[in-house]
């Protein structure tokens, strides 16, 4: 019998800084990457691969990406990294030199693809390096055209990109407006192929489905927004247990639908209700 599945695992917004200090002064980040880390080697089935989608780093220093590597290296499956907002991508791309696709520039956004089991994988870049711009997402034509010549295949493609092209309902995320995401959402829908959109950004899994996508962002790994649904929400981390995401598509068409996404709580130290800002 042959392979009956594509398991995929996503983590997200490590938030790792300079020399392993706390992010945003109380956040013991590297303790959650490492965390997260022994989980997902103790998993008792097969992952394909590890998407991480985005703010690898909190401050986007050498020293933060020279930690990262040294511990991603422990994982025992392949991986594939994206930048997010607090991100550089000339650092990230000097520390995981190896890494070629890091490379592959469109308007100063990566874009990048691969076939496994029959299904192309896309890891589409959506931060801008102009920080005036604030943290929301930012996709030029030049790279949505090349989404577009990407997604020109017959196979289902999985989509990964740090920023959610929909509105959360927390206040202070929906205030970092993501430009061009109708054209994004619009692209991804004329396809028909799509099965998962996997982003970050949020701190916290939300599955939505919106223009007919499956979309879901990913928990972080070292701390969680906190989950306030006013339109004023003044976008407050809160320290509960971290987690990261398993996708499964079956590779026949008689297990179950699509694909499943199911959230993998990390154990660890206790959680703390007390609210932190988000603060750079």
């Amino acid at each position: 019998m042959g392979k009956e599945y594509l398991t995929i695992a996503q983590a997200s917004d490590f938030h790792i800084c300079k020399n392993g200090e706390y992010a945003y002064e109380v956040s013991d980040s590297l303790s959650g990457l490492k965390r997260f880390i022994k989980n997902i080697n103790k998993l008792p089935f097969p992952v394909d691969f590890l998407a991480v989608t985005g703010d690898l780093s909190s401050d986007g220093s050498i020293s933060s990406y020279e930690i990262i590597k040294k511990h991603l290296e422990k994982i025992n499956i392949p991986y594939y990294l994206i930048p997010g907002n607090h991100d550089k991508k000339k650092n990230m791309a000097e520390v995981f030199k190896e890494h070629e696709y890091l490379q592959n520039i469109i308007d100063g956004r990566l874009i990048y693809s691969f076939f496994i089991d029959n299904k192309k994988i896309i890891f589409l870049d959506s931060a801008s390096d102009d920080e005036s711009e604030g943290g929301g997402g930012n996709l030029t034509e030049g790279v949505l055209e090349a989404l577009e010549a990407e997604l020109n295949t017959k196979k289902e493609a999985i989509v990964f990109l740090h920023h959610p092209p929909f509105s959360t309902g927390i206040g202070f995320m929906d205030k970092q407006c993501f430009k061009n995401r109708k054209k994004l959402l619009e692209v991804l829908k004329n396809t028909g192929n799509i099965i998962l959109i996997g982003c970050g950004h949020i701190h916290r899994e939300i599955f939505v489905k919106k223009e007919g996508l499956n979309i879901c962002t990913a928990p972080s790994t070292a701390m969680q927004l906190e989950l306030n649904l006013n339109k004023n929400a003044p976008g407050d981390f809160v320290l509960e247990t971290a987690g990261y995401l398993i996708h499964r598509t079956a590779l026949n068409n008689d297990a179950f639908s699509e694909i499943m996404s199911y959230t993998v709580r990390i154990p660890g130290k206790p959680e703390e209700e007390i609210k932190y800002p988000f603060n750079d």
